[in-house]
């Protein structure tokens, strides 16, 4: 049997969004509730565990089947090795925004305004960033999807844990990062000194004062967080006795995903944002399985960016998206031999903007599952559903589903 994992960023809500309703609540979702009415059971899934707010990148592990307080390293390798940078158990990586600071050098856009154009000419004017300190380290740049990348550090004696330079506040000047211990207080001297230096490169480049001319945030700094190092995973192959895909666009995810041993396939207008073209990822992700893949994880990001910006009429308007490429799903699947797993992987509430640990809505369908009585798919009728409330472990689940486990015992 084949097995599809379908993860919808930021999906959950709270009553709050929208007049005493979730986004999800309100819309219109006729082409997953038929799934789920026909073909499927729903429960409560708890990311990682109950009262734990979850980072995607925790989540994700969790989801996959690793426990995040054993394998976790840090955000910042899974966005290098996403946006295609090698790694090596040398490295040392941060996820970075471009943002932009104030004339007096405070924050006053993490993002650059979500700076969707000429961030390959940045990333050529910070390809010579280096240590005068440490000149033995090498630093690596490379842009990803608007204003996010990744900071690679490669040499000897360095440490990953190293203080952010992103404080998650506006207003405030970025703070200097710290070690703490040996190795990571070298590494965050290295941290501070390419942060200075790629300030003083962007501060003038021509795109940011043409940026600054049409009325557009300049994005003239750079913000680490999340500093990793090489996580030991072990790969799906091994763990699972599968092959896997996975067709995704945001690089964290991509990233997660090659670590573990999944083959990454880049969807034609796939954009990692609310405008993505999600039925070309869909389609992508049927045609691997028909490959021969045992397995694809399938990951939509805008449901999450939406949630972020605050934006409820942006996130129902993505769901409603995501749920008429299931309309595409539900005629072209073949539910013979083909179990679907569906949910977010944190809750993303409108007014809050953040994560919080309320649990997600959460699907299987497929013929092994036991249907339920729940016929649609949101935050409350879920937690009727004949899956009941479980933390994690949606991957493994699914493949339980589909006889593809590896047995444990005799």
């Amino acid at each position: 049997m084949k097995s599809l994992m379908i993860i919808a960023d930021g999906l959950g809500g709270r009553p709050g969004d929208v007049d005493g309703r979730t986004c999800l609540q309100v819309a219109e979702t006729p082409e997953i509730d038929d799934l789920l009415s026909r073909r499927g059971s729903a429960g409560l899934m708890d990311p990682i565990k109950p009262g734990i707010r979850p980072g995607s990148d925790t989540a994700h592990l969790s989801l996959f089947g690793y426990d995040p307080y054993e394998y976790y390293t840090g955000r910042g390798v899974f966005e290098a090795a996403g946006i295609g940078m090698e790694v090596t158990e040398n490295d040392v990586c941060f996820r970075t925004n471009f943002a932009t600071l104030d004339s007096d050098g405070k924050i006053s856009d993490r993002r650059a305004g979500r700076i969707s154009e000429g961030q390959d000419e940045l990333e050529k004017a910070l390809s010579d960033l280096k240590s005068k300190k440490y000149p033995e380290v090498e630093v690596r740049f490379k842009r990803s999807t608007e204003h996010r990348g990744a900071l690679c550090f490669a040499g000897p004696d360095l440490g990953g844990n190293v203080t952010p330079t992103d404080p998650h506040e506006l207003g405030i000047r970025m703070p200097k990062a710290k070690g703490r211990d040996e190795k990571s207080e070298r590494t965050a001297d290295i941290l501070n000194e390419v942060t200075d230096e790629a300030s003083e490169i962007l501060q003038n480049h021509p795109l940011n004062m043409e940026r600054k001319e049409m009325g557009k945030l300049p994005a003239n700094a750079i913000m680490a967080r999340g500093a990793a190092t090489y996580p030991d995973l072990p790969l799906v192959k091994e763990r699972y006795g599968i092959s896997a895909s996975v067709v995704a666009a945001g690089a964290l995810y991509i990233g997660v995903a090659r670590i573990i041993g999944m083959e990454f396939k880049q969807a034609e207008g796939a954009t990692g944002t609310v405008d993505s073209n999600i039925l070309n990822k869909v389609k992508l992700a049927l045609k691997q399985l028909e490959k021969g893949q045992d397995l694809v994880f399938l990951h939509f990001k805008g449901t999450d960016n939406a949630s972020h910006d605050h934006d409820a009429e942006g996130k129902i308007n993505f769901i409603e998206k995501i749920d008429r490429t299931f309309g595409w799903l539900n005629d072209n699947v073949d539910w013979d031999r083909t179990h679907l797993s569906f949910a977010g992987d944190h809750t993303t509430p409108i007014k809050y903007g953040g994560h919080v640990a309320d649990p997600v809505p959460a699907m299987l369908a497929g013929p092994n599952v036991r249907k339920d009585r729940v016929e649609v798919f949101d935050e409350f009728s879920c937690a009727n559903g004949g899956l009941g409330r479980f933390s994690g472990n949606l991957l493994p689940i699914t493949l339980g589903y589909s006889n593809q486990l590896k047995k444990f015992g005799a």
